[in-house]
Formats: structure tokens, C-alpha cells, sequence
């Protein structure tokens, strides 16, 4: 069928995201209800973290993520008015190896990025590929109509209700994030609800409400992270809005705990064997499929899947080539040093592992995908490598956005700063909604 480019309906927010992969992907109906299954019940283990290790102290849970206090003490103001429910909003990141899927990371709440639905209207405009989709049964999530729907759902919204949402943004990304705000916004008001995308600076509280400009706010949508959340007058630009919060004056989408349960220090808590007592045999069996072995990096002594219990910084130096250092919160691949860097040499990556010890870092063993065939302009094919974004709503299976790269590409982790395309999937099928 050869390459399929640039999807026609995407074009407004071509400029954000940047250049998209030569060819969808697919999932089978099969393998699209294991993962709905298997994120559902690593969600559960997750947002129960808190309560089984810290007696439900948030800001305990936030130090043992490496926050700092300013943001620990944020997370529990923001946290102390009307409770959120925990979120089914997330985007699992995926490699597949020869034992199936392998999570690297479980981004969960409002900030996750996507636009699958875009992508895969404009692949559909490809008549040769419509054809294609039709013989086969494939179909695809709107994943934007799902956003919503999780939205309204989780904030106990009825149909016709149509409250002010402000999508908040923190005030140093908000002109690079405007054009994706403002599309997004729009696309919510055809929906029926009432979005204006600002920052935190521009919300005021004033007569028991919160406000922005003359529009009183019901609900907030959150953008901005919990790694923006360390400039000195945090707080004073937070005040308004946590104000609101802890007044019950305004809810919040998503809560910042939903941001800490899907961090790779809470992956690396899942993975420890100390907590296995704590987890079923349900949720053991999908640590165990899913999870590679992840640990915080400590001066102290770790245990490892086959139950041996070493030095940290010996097993990493002895085993560079299969690990993989992670900062546990900063997203979009910022600060990962994979061990297996063709320049990285023995003494750098002690080095690295010295400067993080009982810091805010994991390393996990490395996940070797298994390439996919895809199309080249003079019509042969290369093998590249996919990280699969599985997008979970409220009805399950939101989705897919994804990153790829060839794999003589040289990129050892793929983000859209470092050059991967962007593209999504179709499955076979029902609708897997419910």
C-alpha cells in the first residue's frame, strides 16, 4: 500500500506536534481487551500506593516520589477540598518484545498528550487505505470524544450540563502550549462545554468563587505538572486556585496524586519484592507480564526478579548494557540515560549513578522491542521500532498515540524532541466502548 502521510484533519496541530509515522499500526480485538484488563488492574495498584505505604499520607507518598516540600505541601492543599475520583485517564507507554507488551512508563491524569482520532480520520481519507480498512474491520477510538466523556463522567456531570472550564496552563509554557490549547478548547465547546485555555496567573478568587476575568470557574483542567511546581513563588502563583480547592470553591481534572501514582518512582514501588505481600495474585500476575524489574536508585541493597539481593550501584555497573536511568518525573524523555549508548562508557555511567543516589531516579531493565515493517518511499520496507501509547478512558480503550523511529535511526529513546513521528492504530473489530 506503501506510505500513507500527513493526515489532512490533523493540519491545526501539525506545528505542536511535528511530523507523523509513514503507516498506522494495529491491534488485534484479542490483545486490545488483555491491555484494557491489564492497565485496569495496574491502575488499581497504583492509586492504592499511597494508602498501602504511607497510611494515606500524601505528602509522605510525594517525598518518596522525590518531591521537594513546596510541591509535597501543593499536592496535599490541592488535595484537602472535594476529593477527585482516582482517574482512568492515562496513556501507558509500551514496547512489544518476544514475550509480548512491556511497560516503560504510566502516564496518568489530564496532561497526557494525544490526538489519535485526528490521525486516524486523515489515514482514512486514503482511499486505497479506506478499502483496506473496510475488508478487514479495523476501527478506530475518537479518543477526544472519549477524553470527554471521562471528563463529564468523572466530574459527575449530567448531559446538558455545561459548566466554565478553564485549561490551566503554568505562565512559562503557555505561548508554545496556546495554539493546542486553543484547538482543544474549541473542540470542547463543540462538544458542549464551556473551555477557555489560560494560566495559573491569570485565575483570581474573589467572592467565594474562582475566576478568570469575568467568567466564575467550575472546574479546572490541569496542564501544568507537578515538575513545574518548583519556582520560588510557586505557591503565590498557586494561591488562588488551592485556595478555591480547599473551600470546595472549584474542582480540579485531574488532582496532582493522579500525577504521582503514575510516576516511575511508583512503578519502581510495584516492582519491589518487599511489597509483594501488599498486591493479589490478580494484580502480581500483571506486575510480573508488564512491568520490567524497576528500582529507585539507593545506596542501599535492592532485590532483583530472581530474588538475589545485591548492591544497586554494583548490579548497574555489572549490567549497564541491560538498564536504562530515569529521573522518576520529568516527562518527554528529559534526563533518561539508557546504559547501552554506543558513547557511554563505564566511568560516565558511574558517574551518573554516583550523582543519583538517593535522589529523585530509577533505573529498570531494558526492554529489547521487536521491529515493525514499514514502508519506504521507493517502495521496500525498514524495520522500525514503536513505542505503542495505549490511552485508557473512562470506557476502557481510548486509543493510541504513539512514537516511532527507524532503528538504525540512532535514537535510543524515542520523544518528539529527538525526532520520532507521531502516529496512531486501528483494531479489529467492535468498538471495544462499553
Amino acid at each position: 500500500m506503501g506510505r500513507i502521510l500527513g493526515p489532512a484533519s490533523a493540519k491545526e496541530l501539525d506545528g505542536y506536534y511535528g511530523g507523523y509515522a509513514p503507516r498506522p499500526v494495529f491491534l488485534s480485538a484479542g490483545e486490545v481487551q488483555q491491555l484494557c484488563r491489564d492497565l485496569e488492574v495496574l491502575r488499581g495498584a497504583l492509586f492504592r500506593l499511597p494508602r498501602l505505604l504511607f497510611g494515606g499520607d500524601l505528602a509522605a507518598f510525594a517525598r518518596a516520589n522525590g518531591m521537594g516540600e513546596t510541591q509535597a505541601r501543593v499536592i496535599e492543599r490541592a488535595s484537602a477540598g472535594v476529593p477527585n475520583p482516582p482517574t482512568s485517564m492515562g496513556r501507558a507507554d509500551l514496547y512489544s518484545d518476544r514475550s509480548g507488551f512491556r511497560l516503560m512508563e504510566y502516564n496518568m491524569g489530564s496532561t497526557i498528550g494525544f490526538d489519535s482520532g485526528d490521525i486516524c480520520r486523515g489515514i482514512l481519507e486514503n482511499p486505497d487505505f479506506s478499502r483496506f480498512a473496510e475488508e478487514e474491520g479495523l476501527q478506530h477510538v475518537d479518543t477526544l470524544t472519549e477524553q470527554v466523556r471521562t471528563f463529564r463522567h468523572e466530574m459527575g456531570l449530567a448531559p446538558d450540563d455545561r459548566p466554565v472550564i478553564a485549561h490551566v496552563e503554568w505562565p512559562a509554557y503557555i505561548e508554545k502550549n496556546m495554539p493546542y490549547m486553543s484547538t482543544l478548547c474549541k473542540r470542547w465547546r463543540a462538544h458542549g462545554l464551556d473551555a477557555y485555555p489560560c494560566h495559573v496567573g491569570q485565575l483570581e478568587r474573589r467572592a467565594g468563587r474562582l475566576w478568570l476575568g469575568d467568567r466564575p470557574v467550575d472546574i479546572v483542567y490541569r496542564q501544568f505538572l507537578i515538575e513545574d511546581l518548583v519556582d520560588d513563588d510557586t505557591e503565590a502563583q498557586l494561591e488562588p486556585l488551592l485556595g478555591a480547592l480547599e473551600s470546595g470553591e472549584v474542582r480540579m481534572f485531574t488532582s496532582l496524586e493522579s500525577e504521582l501514582c503514575g510516576s516511575k518512582a511508583s512503578l519502581g514501588m510495584l516492582s519491589q519484592r518487599a511489597h509483594r505481600h501488599l498486591f493479589s495474585e490478580e494484580e502480581l500476575d500483571v506486575i510480573d507480564r508488564l512491568l520490567p524489574w524497576t528500582s529507585s536508585v539507593t545506596s542501599g541493597r535492592v532485590v532483583l526478579e530472581d530474588g538475589t539481593e545485591t548492591s544497586l550501584l554494583e548490579h548497574a555497573m555489572a549490567d549497564q548494557h541491560e538498564l536504562i536511568l530515569k529521573p522518576t518525573l520529568l516527562h518527554g524523555g528529559r534526563g533518561v540515560v539508557p546504559g547501552w549508548s554506543p558513547d557511554l562508557t563505564p566511568e560516565a555511567w558511574r558517574e551518573l549513578l554516583v550523582d543519583a543516589l538517593d535522589g529523585p531516579y530509577v533505573v529498570q531493565r531494558r526492554i529489547h522491542p521487536v521491529p515493525e515493517p514499514f514502508p519506504e518511499p521507493d517502495g521496500g520496507s525498514q524495520p522500525w521500532i514503536v513505542n505503542w501509547g495505549v490511552v485508557t478512558m473512562a470506557s476502557g480503550y481510548g486509543g493510541l498515540f504513539n512514537r516511532v523511529a527507524p532503528v538504525d535511526g540512532g535514537l535510543d529513546v524515542l520523544n518528539l524532541d529527538r525526532g520520532a513521528l507521531i502516529g496512531s492504530g486501528f483494531h479489529v473489530g467492535p468498538s471495544p466502548r462499553t
